[in-house]
């Protein structure tokens, strides 16, 4: 997200994956349990965006595989097919977890991908990764928690609109916005108080782009100053400041600007409800 231009589809994909970090980074046994409750794209496919969250993964995902062959429109077509369908089991959450365990090496093998993302690749790493979750399941003896107590879907809102009131009532008092933020942006647009740029909207595009390029400049002055006694750390300061310099592609450099990039946008927000005298954001 510096200037490096990102579609619409991608943009949108970014959002809901770093939704799911936290749940990406838990320990195999924590990931497994927690799969149970995630849901599947045969539920996913219904909700709207659907197809922009999967257009913008088959971007992102291709470019982390190192594949440098854009993807032709009616590949995206007969992948999209193949998702809903055959792997409609699968959830999100396992698409990414799936290609990052093919990116770590995880896997017994790694699959050749001949610089074509495609339906044949992308099963055949989906494959992989559902052996892997049934060695692992069965090597952890792990189970659908029984008698599990859901919380419901009303306490679930009750405690967003709680959280996000919250974030809003410090800035007002400190006029700043601490971390973590993400799952308040994420709120914001998914009630439509936050928009989302589109084709049809050029001018929040264009906003949307002036945040972005707010963002690489804060982020590179921030980088700028650090200093690390430590030599692993000074070496990937270095590799994130070349990135941030020189435009190139550098996913720790990416990340920390689309964070700030949603910073940005959260505070023109919370200043524009600010000046129109609201103590509240969600009543």
């Amino acid at each position: 997200m510096s200037n490096i231009q990102l579609s619409n589809e991608e943009n949108y994909y970014i959002v809901k994956r770093d939704e799911i970090n936290d749940v990406l980074k838990l320990p195999i046994k924590s990931y497994l349990q927690s799969s149970y409750d995630f849901k599947k794209i045969s539920v996913l496919k219904n909700e709207p965006n659907f197809v922009m969250l999967i257009a913008g993964w088959c971007v992102q995902t291709s470019t982390l595989m190192q594949i440098k062959k854009p993807i032709d429109q009616f590949v995206k077509k007969d992948i999209f097919t193949m998702l809903t369908g055959y792997w409609s089991i699968l959830s999100f959450e396992e698409l990414i977890k799936a290609f990052e365990l093919e990116r770590f090496g995880l896997y017994k093998e790694k699959t050749e991908h001949y610089q074509l993302f495609d339906c044949n690749y992308i099963s055949q790493v989906l494959k992989k990764y559902q052996q892997w979750k049934r060695e692992n399941k069965m090597e952890l003896k792990i189970e659908p928690l029984k008698n599990e107590i859901k919380m419901s879907d009303a306490e679930k809102q009750k405690i967003m609109i709680a959280a996000v009131n919250k974030k809003y009532s410090e800035y007002l008092t400190t006029n700043e916005i601490e971390e973590p933020f993400n799952h308040i942006f994420k709120e914001l647009i998914e009630i439509g108080r936050i928009k989302m740029p589109t084709p049809e909207t050029p001018k929040l595009e264009m906003y949307y782009q002036n945040k972005l390029t707010e963002a690489h400049a804060q982020v590179l002055r921030e980088y700028g100053m650090k200093k690390s006694i430590d030599a692993i750390e000074r070496n990937k300061i270095k590799e994130i400041m070349n990135a941030l310099i020189n435009n190139t592609e550098n996913q720790d450099a990416k990340s920390k600007i689309e964070v700030r990039a949603k910073k940005l946008v959260l505070i023109d927000f919370f200043n524009s409800q600010k000046q129109k005298g609201l103590t509240k954001i969600i009543e």
